[in-house]
Parts: structure tokens; C-alpha cells; sequence
């Protein structure tokens, strides 16, 4: 069978096959909290510490023993004041210490009273009822939020700010994460850098930055970028030089463009010489030319020319692999079920990734499609807030309910 006869694979095949096919990276980095942000652990961080390492009070007020509490209007002697950063104190029977938010509770003592809920005079304090309080109100025990030698976060998790700030609250001052070369290659003849004059015949190259930006987006820094011209010679030289030299070889290799049926798209082929084609050309739109492969034990990544299926690809197939090759089980994050206020009469041939906005139109979530859905376009991208995805054989009517994927989500995972 000719092969641009072959029934076209479906999404979710693809998707599984590439998750099948993921193994660990084995490029790994220490890195300072400083440095790390966006990144996904290597190895498990382990709290060093109790945290908090002691009780201490969650508001400003009293502490005192609950057993002390009786009729409202007791007053009792307030000989301490213990502020966040004090050391430890003791109290007694009978005896409260003024506190405030973060302190250490006086041993002695089982419950913090609201100052608000007090009247505090310089030495001594009016108290409320015990039927008013709770034992142990307003204490945060010691090893709430960690314990010593408690795994805080996995490996494979990402270095979110909050995920960073856990991780500094335990005492861990460095992280292990994981660090692929990822390679783009642009191809082309027609492409030229936006640095230069415009020239007759060429675009600017948009797919390069674009891919730079979501994969650092993405919690991927080390990336770089070589442009490859339409000519199989040099594409087959420059595959080669990437595969023999040890300091420059790349862990991942994303290309854009010439992965599909003209006579000057070169790069499929080359791949399918001198590596190992897995699959090619997906049911979906935008991105049908999609190619999956591996170049001496290398994935490899052909994504289409076209800069909306260069973002759709990528979100949708290349990013889900990259994360579980870090660990992450979770690839891609929930849809959101929304409804459409627009319509589609003709049934998708192709899985469907428009790009949409999510607006409320009288208290209701509503997706709104951008009227230019071409491949070619990034300015839709940039009005959209996500992806709506139309299944093969679907149409839209008004009201129907549609997955989506928010652009914030989708990056964020």
C-alpha cells in the first residue's frame, strides 16, 4: 500500500506508543532552590527536620492550660511574653503568656486564645468561658506540615514555586533535577532569522523561538537550535556529527518541518535511513505529518512546518513524553467540560485542536472559536486561552460540550 494511503493513526495510539516508548533521562544536575524553579526532580526530597520543629501559635493572644479555664470573666496572671523566635518557656498552673503568631507554645500550656477574644491588661488577663473554647485551639503541632525523613516530593515532580518553598521549609538547599539536551532543528531553505532584512521568497523563522519558549515554559533549560537547508547531504552530515560527538549529542532531538510528502521534505526520510521510524502521519489537525521516531537511540520528534501545529504537536504529544521521561505520571493535565457557542457542520475527519477562548456569557462558561483556524497562523494562538477538541466524526452544535485545555494548564502541568 502506498504509504500516503495508510489509514491515519489515532491520537490516543500515538500518545500511548509514546509513553510506552519513554525512558528515564539520564542527564541529571545538582542545582541551587535559586536555579531549579520549573524543573522536575530526579531524585525524592526528604525533610531534614521537623515542620514546624515545635508547637507554636497560629494568632496573636494567650496561651494557657485549658484545665485553667472556667465562668467567664476569670482573670489570671500573665507573667510571660513569648514572641516568633523566642526560645521556649514554661508556665504553671494558673498562669497564661501573652503570645504572638509563630512563637513557641510554653510548655505547660495546651491552648492559644484570639487576643480578640481576651481582655489584656499588662500583667494579667480577663479570660472567656471554657464553653467557648476548644482544647488545643490555635496551635499548630510540631511535624504538621513534615517530619524528619518524611518524602515531601517524588521524583518526577515539578519544581513548582510552591514545590520550592516546601522543599526550603525542610531544610534542602539543593536539588537534583533532571536536565536533557533538547535539540531543535528548523529546516528549510525558506527560512531566515528576524534579525535579518527581509529577503524575496523567505519567512522568518517562527518555530525555533516558539519551541525554545515552550520548552523552557515547560521546566526545559538546557535547549538548543540548528537550522538545517533542504539539502539531504548536509541533513545526513549534520544527523551524523550530532550522534559521534559525546559532548554536543542531544537526549531529545525536536525537528519542524520536512516531515512531510513534497519532494523537498528530506528530513523524514533521512530519519527513516539512518535511525528508526516508529510511526508517521496522525489523525489529527492541526499536525497530520507527525513523525516519531529514534536516531541512534535518540527520540526523535518531526513536527509539521506550520507554527499552530508546532504548538498543538507539541503540547499535546511531545510534552506528555518528555514529563513521563522525568517521572511524571500525571502527562497532561484534566479537560475541562465547557460548552460551545459556536457551530460545525462538517464531521471531523481528524481529531481537532481549536483554538478557542473561554468567556462568560450570562454567568455561563462558554468557548469561543477564533474564525481562522490555519495551521499557519500564531496570532489565533495568541487571542486563544486554549485547545477545544472536536473528535474524529463530530460535529459542534451550540451548547455542546467540549474538551478543553487551557494553555496555562497544559504548560503548568
Amino acid at each position: 500500500m502506498h504509504a500516503g494511503k495508510q489509514p491515519l493513526m489515532p491520537v490516543a495510539q500515538a500518545l500511548e506508543r509514546l509513553l510506552d516508548s519513554a525512558r528515564p533521562f539520564r542527564a541529571i544536575t545538582e542545582v541551587p532552590l535559586a536555579g531549579c524553579q520549573g524543573q522536575y526532580l530526579a531524585e525524592p526530597v526528604t525533610s531534614r527536620v521537623d515542620v514546624p520543629a515545635f508547637d507554636n501559635a497560629a494568632v496573636d493572644g494567650v496561651a494557657l492550660r485549658y484545665a485553667d479555664l472556667g465562668e467567664p470573666g476569670l482573670t489570671r496572671p500573665m507573667p510571660l511574653r513569648v514572641a516568633a523566635g523566642d526560645a521556649p518557656a514554661t508556665i504553671v498552673s494558673g498562669q497564661v503568656a501573652r503570645i504572638f503568631t509563630g512563637a513557641p507554645v510554653p510548655a505547660g500550656a495546651d491552648t492559644v486564645l484570639m487576643q480578640e477574644d481576651c481582655e489584656i491588661a499588662e500583667h494579667r488577663v480577663r479570660l472567656p468561658g471554657r464553653d467557648t473554647v476548644t482544647a488545643g485551639q490555635n496551635i499548630r503541632p510540631a511535624g504538621q506540615d513534615a517530619r524528619h525523613g518524611e518524602v515531601v516530593l517524588a521524583r518526577g515532580e515539578r519544581l513548582t514555586p510552591q514545590a520550592v518553598g516546601l522543599t526550603a521549609s525542610v531544610g534542602i538547599a539543593t536539588v537534583k533535577v533532571y536536565s536533557p539536551r533538547v535539540l531543535i532543528l528548523t529546516s528549510g531553505d525558506e527560512i531566515q532569522s528576524p534579525e535579518e532584512s527581509p529577503l524575496p521568497g523567505k519567512i522568518f523563522d517562527s518555530n525555533g523561538p516558539l519551541l525554545t519558549q515552550l520548552l523552557q515554559q515547560s521546566g526545559f533549560v538546557n535547549v538548543h537550535r540548528e537550522h538545517l537547508p533542504d539539502d539531504p547531504a548536509i541533513i545526513r552530515e549534520t544527523l551524523n556529527d550530532l550522534l559521534t560527538d559525546s559532548a554536543q549529542r542531544p537526549d531529545v532531538i525536536i525537528s519542524t518541518g520536512g516531515v512531510s510528502v513534497g519532494e523537498e521534505d528530506h528530513l523524514r526520510a533521512v530519519l527513516a535511513e539512518q535511525g528508526e521510524l516508529d510511526f508517521w502521519r496522525l489523525a489529527i489537525k492541526p499536525g497530520k505529518p507527525f513523525t516519531y521516531g529514534n536516531l541512534g537511540g535518540i527520540p526523535f520528534f518531526g513536527l509539521p512546518g506550520n507554527p499552530s501545529a508546532v504548538l498543538v504537536c507539541y503540547l499535546m504529544l511531545v510534552l506528555p513524553m518528555l514529563r513521563r521521561c522525568c517521572g511524571a505520571d500525571a502527562v497532561l493535565p484534566t479537560a475541562m467540560s465547557l460548552p460551545a457557542d459556536f457551530t460545525i457542520n462538517k464531521p471531523a475527519k481528524r481529531q481537532e485542536y481549536l483554538r478557542v477562548r473561554c468567556v462568560v456569557d450570562a454567568a455561563q462558561a462558554v468557548l469561543q472559536k477564533h474564525p481562522n483556524q490555519s495551521s499557519g497562523m500564531l496570532s489565533s494562538a495568541v487571542w486563544a486561552d486554549g485547545l477545544a477538541v472536536v473528535p474524529v466524526g463530530c460535529t459542534v452544535a451550540p451548547g455542546d460540550a467540549l474538551a478543553f485545555f487551557s494553555f496555562s494548564d497544559l504548560l503548568s502541568g
